[in-house]
């Protein structure tokens, strides 16, 4: 192995990017670390200096992909009232499900999931920040039903989001932005008040 002269944090990027494409290739349960070393470029003794375990590697990688979901998702449009910002969260909830491949393995939408505690934990975490973040949204749009209702509501939404892209059937093309919006807009709009 060549040494380099990266810094720190250049190499926790690099090793970050080679786990995440390490995780959407063979999934969390296989991701290898020698792999990730050899395709970021660093030793396995840097590697395990930048994150000291497989599943601090793992945590610090679900961390970033969920803060980015977040990121996405606070690019939805409220202005047209809480209805169309729900349908407009949801359509951009299920495209990012559908398409980004850590998020799917991270999230357990893929078959072949192997979860530590830690994943666990991070898949409740995104589902509780990201109620609590529509539901902000939905309240900076107009909604005006309780709080407690509308946390609900906003975690309905994203379970949703979540098994009609796991389990897909004929219902609802997930891959069809417009059918995602239709759906959203007749079967789960009309929930926020």
């Amino acid at each position: 192995m060549k040494r380099t002269s990266a810094s720190r944090s250049e190499q926790e990027t690099a090793i970050l990017k080679a786990a995440a494409e390490e995780v959407a290739l063979v999934g969390i349960g296989r991701a290898g670390m020698d792999v990730i070393a050899r395709q970021a470029g660093v030793s396995r003794s840097t590697l395990y200096r930048r994150f000291p375990s497989r599943e601090a590697l793992i945590a610090e990688l679900g961390r970033q992909t969920l803060e980015f979901a977040f990121e996405r998702l606070q690019t939805v449009s409220i202005d047209d009232g809480p209805q169309e910002a729900s349908v407009a969260a949801f359509r951009e909830g299920v495209r990012l499900l559908a398409s980004d491949p850590v998020m799917r393995r991270f999230l357990q939408l893929d078959p072949d999931f192997t979860a530590t505690a830690d994943m666990v934990d991070e898949a409740r975490q995104f589902l509780v920040h990201a109620s609590k973040a529509m539901a902000k949204a939905m309240r900076a749009a107009g909604a005006r039903m309780p709080d407690a209702d509308l946390l609900a509501v906003c975690e309905l939404h994203i379970r949703m989001a979540t098994s009609l892209v796991q389990v897909r059937t004929g219902v609802l093309d997930v891959d069809d932005d417009d059918a995602v919006a239709r759906y959203a807009r007749m079967h789960l709009a009309p929930l926020v008040r």
